[in-house]
């Protein structure tokens, strides 16, 4: 296998407990190096919580070799998974700078229009309400750059709420007045509204006379909101989803209901777990929206029919 790898630049992952039998597996741990490759060892902690032996995983990993390689000790498995694990692994990778591209472009296949929603209640602060600005600044880049098949159209939209909701700008396609309006946005700092929230991020699209552009409402939430049953949460999602929304939902911390967010992605309808774990993003605090390819992953789901 090793020998199918044809560009100059040849890395292997090996995913491994660190842990080898040498007695009764006769393979040697360097059996990859001097061969000009970068060896990555991602060492995974056992289901005991046994750390991976360190020097097994540096024979691995070819410590000695004039293209040494690099090592990762995880956790646990679902660590593979975390943005920030794989934008270190896509650094270590291409740290020689002779990589191709790893932005993970997306595109659209028709028409969009997207709106993004983000949280202004008081419970979310100056600080962490800045950091949203900055990540849908990201994410409206994205959108607007992405690549499109024949003449599709993207336009994207910013809204706030708290206990009143505001457009911050429009549906347009220009990015830099995009960006303007979005830097241009105060915080409310007052209650919580999501089910009011939804409802008026239906009036603009409505107002916008989309006809049969595909339309996606990403909305920050934790699921609180005061003065709602989980019954009025579902009826209003329901709405979102019968004309013709799909909604994402971007949620931070771990101060959260998680009723009612299983709500929020469920169309309202039966809940569908593998619906539900493509339409729901979880970060554990504010900064992490910028960390890593988090932006990446967003844009990439929502981008897609």
């Amino acid at each position: 296998m090793i020998d199918r790898l044809q560009q100059e630049n040849r890395v292997v992952l090996v995913l491994t407990d660190g842990r080898s039998d040498i007695t009764r597996d006769k393979t040697p741990l360097n059996t990859l190096c001097g061969k000009g490759i970068k060896v990555g060892g991602l060492g995974v902690k056992d289901y005991s919580g046994r750390q991976p032996n360190h020097e097994q995983l540096s024979a691995v990993v070819c410590k000695s070799d004039p293209k040494p390689g690099f090592s990762f000790v995880l956790e646990n498995f679902a660590e593979l998974l975390d943005d920030s694990f794989l934008q270190n692994l896509t650094t270590r990778i291409c740290e020689d700078k002779k990589c191709p591209n790893y932005k993970c472009p997306i595109s659209f296949s028709g028409d969009t229009d997207i709106m993004l929603m983000m949280d202004s209640s008081a419970s979310v602060g100056q600080r962490n309400f800045d950091s949203s600005k900055t990540f849908v600044k990201r994410l409206a880049e994205r959108f607007l750059s992405a690549e499109r098949s024949g003449r599709t159209a993207v336009r994207v939209a910013v809204g706030q709420y708290s206990r009143e909701r505001r457009m911050e700008a429009e549906l347009t396609s220009n990015l830099t007045l995009l960006t303007s309006k979005i830097e241009a946005a105060t915080f409310q700092n007052d209650g919580t509204d999501v089910t009011k929230a939804m409802a008026f991020a239906m009036e603009q699209f409505q107002k916008s006379g989309g006809g049969n552009r595909k339309k996606k409402l990403v909305l920050f939430s934790d699921g609180r909101s005061q003065g709602i049953t989980e019954a009025m949460l579902e009826k209003r999602v329901r709405l979102v989803s019968e004309a013709g929304v799909e909604l994402y939902v971007i949620t931070v911390g771990n101060q959260v209901s998680e009723a009612n967010l299983r709500s929020l992605v469920s169309r309202g309808r039966s809940y569908d777990v593998t619906y539900a774990q493509r339409h729901l993003f979880r970060v554990p605090d504010y900064p992490s929206l910028l960390r890593g390819v988090f932006y990446q992953t967003v844009s990439r789901r929502v981008s897609q029919a």
